[in-house]
């Protein structure tokens, strides 16, 4: 499927300069160091800014959450593969946690008896809200798609086209609006989004550099593969109130997008967001992800950090961005109006920690109808649009719990959204799983071609990797995008053929090798 990518077209080149001239370039990147510690208080998130810190950290860490004093510490590591528990070594507190060895997303379980005990959470305070505003979603996890079915049924999508079409026709009951209730939805099409190599990121966070400088975003395509048949709790509590062991229902099982490639296509920065331009190599992008069994899996946004909203609502996704994200969900949906695709932001912080979403299958039919529209001045609201020569009172009502109504929305005490009056979107939000892969297995060996590389950049990169065979130097993608403009319309077959061969981790054919052999001596390739 084409990406819906608009007719408008910039004249000047958006392309990222070669050494953006910000402090943040001598800063390296990593993904955000994440361990899971589980006591009888629940599990809690130890944050790092990568493996490199020490295991001083961790204990401080630790006895910062939970009260145990460091000589009474006992942390057990339970291997995700092979499911063995090991006691984790905190004698050498200079050792780096990448040595003990632990890898980011790791559960441990601190040892507890009658004298060591974590400390229980302090009770926050009673909510007090003064306004309809204030009340946030409720928070929750999302169930997998496979188990809400097997609970609840096929969930259905809201027909807001339908709406739309009958206005002229005689009304009924059943031909206005469905309207809107504030709550999360309770399951998710896409469980988890992961990274086989992180170098992805670091190159895409660097290409952004430019739109950061001037506080915009930049976006991009993840391009990928689903696995179906994805346990997202396999790390999770094991055991219930009673000690007694949980079995999974595997009937339930989710589904996961590994990422391979970041595809960045022409787009114009803009306050509050981005929009994508029209682009040239569109045919080429979809020709080469079609030999490497590769599709579209999400969208990628980097962005400068907001600032925290004072009433606690997201500052994640700007109402544009989550428009634009809706709109992509809806042109890769299935035959039943359902989207695995998602979402990855990335917000430059000093500590860098991406964070997974996915528009609500209520939001995208809103945005399919065309009634949702920004909050002008207020960019992480949305408000509903109301057609020409549509009755307001037939518009789709959002229905908010009153401040003294606890239920989520679901008795009678219930405050209404008027059409045009902005509303915060953190329920139209569905939370993903962002994971770097356990195992490092890239489909690409690089990730260094430019964006737009010519014949030039070519030189260079071939000069760099000359030791290597074909099948590893053309391992990149954004060579690949590029190999048609530089070998020449005429050789689309080679190209795909060398895709293909990449795709499979497969040396080229003789033919193949022997025309690229030709090129090279044409075109002075050979370092």
């Amino acid at each position: 499927t084409p990406l819906p990518l608009p007719s408008a077209r910039l004249s000047a080149s958006l392309e990222p300069a070669s050494e953006a001239p910000l402090l943040l370039a001598l800063q390296p990147f990593s993904m955000v160091f994440v361990l899971r510690l589980r006591t009888s208080q629940g599990v809690k998130r130890l944050l790092f800014r990568n493996q490199n810190a020490t295991v001083k950290d961790l204990v401080l860490q630790v006895m910062d959450l939970t009260g145990v004093k460091p000589t009474q510490l006992k942390l057990i590591h339970t291997d995700p593969v092979s499911r063995k528990k090991k006691a984790v070594s905190l004698a050498n507190l200079s050792g780096t946690l990448g040595r003990l060895p632990l890898r980011s997303g790791d559960m441990l379980q601190l040892v507890e008896d009658d004298k060591v005990r974590a400390k229980p959470e302090p009770k926050k305070a009673a909510d007090t809200a003064e306004s309809k505003e204030e009340l946030k979603a409720k928070q929750g996890p999302h169930m997998t798609f496979n188990a809400f079915v097997k609970a609840s049924g096929v969930p259905a999508i809201p027909d807001y086209t339908s709406f739309l079409n009958n206005q002229t026709n005689q009304r009924s009951v059943n031909s206005y609006a469905p309207n809107i209730h504030w709550k999360l939805q309770r399951y998710r099409h896409l469980d988890i989004i992961s990274f086989s190599d992180p170098q992805a990121l670091q190159k895409f966070y660097r290409n952004s550099f430019p739109e950061l400088k001037q506080e915009l975003s930049r976006i991009g395509i993840l391009f990928g593969r689903y696995v179906e048949g994805v346990n997202p709790l396999v790390d999770q509590n094991t055991t219930d109130d009673l000690n007694r062991e949980k079995k999974w229902d595997y009937d339930a099982n989710g589904l996961r997008a590994d990422v391979y490639a970041i595809y960045e296509p022409p787009q114009e920065a803009m306050e509050n967001g981005a929009r994508f331009l029209t682009d040239p190599k569109q045919d080429v992008v979809r020709g080469i992800a079609e030999a490497m069994d590769l599709e579209p899996v999400g969208l990628i946004v980097c962005k400068k950090k907001a600032k925290l909203d004072p009433k606690g609502f997201q500052t994640l996704l700007t109402g544009k961005e989550l428009m634009l994200l809706a709109r992509l969900q809806s042109v890769f949906a299935d035959e039943r109006g359902f989207s695995r695709f998602g979402c990855v932001v990335l917000e430059h912080t000093d500590m860098i920690e991406p964070v997974g979403l996915a528009a609500s299958d209520t939001c995208v039919a809103l945005e399919t109808a065309g009634l949702l529209d920004t909050a002008p001045k207020i960019p992480f609201k949305l408000r509903l649009k109301t057609p020409e020569g549509c009755p307001t009172g037939d518009m789709p009502r959002i229905y908010v719990p009153k401040e003294a109504d606890e239920s989520g929305g679901t008795n009678q005490a219930k405050d209404v959204v008027a059409p045009g009056d902005p509303f915060p979107i953190d329920f139209l939000l569905v939370k993903v799983i962002v994971s770097q892969a356990r195992q490092r297995q890239p489909l690409f060996r690089h990730i260094e071609f430019p964006v737009n590389g010519g014949m030039s950049e070519l030189k260079n990169y071939m000069r760099r990797f000359s030791s290597e065979p074909f099948h590893e130097k053309f391992s990149d993608f954004n060579l690949l995008l590029n190999l048609l403009d530089l070998m020449g319309e005429d050789e689309s077959e080679t190209v795909v053929e060398i895709a293909r061969c990449i795709s499979m981790g497969a040396e080229f054919p003789a033919n193949v090798s022997d025309k690229l052999d030709s090129w090279f001596v044409q075109k002075q390739l050979f370092g």
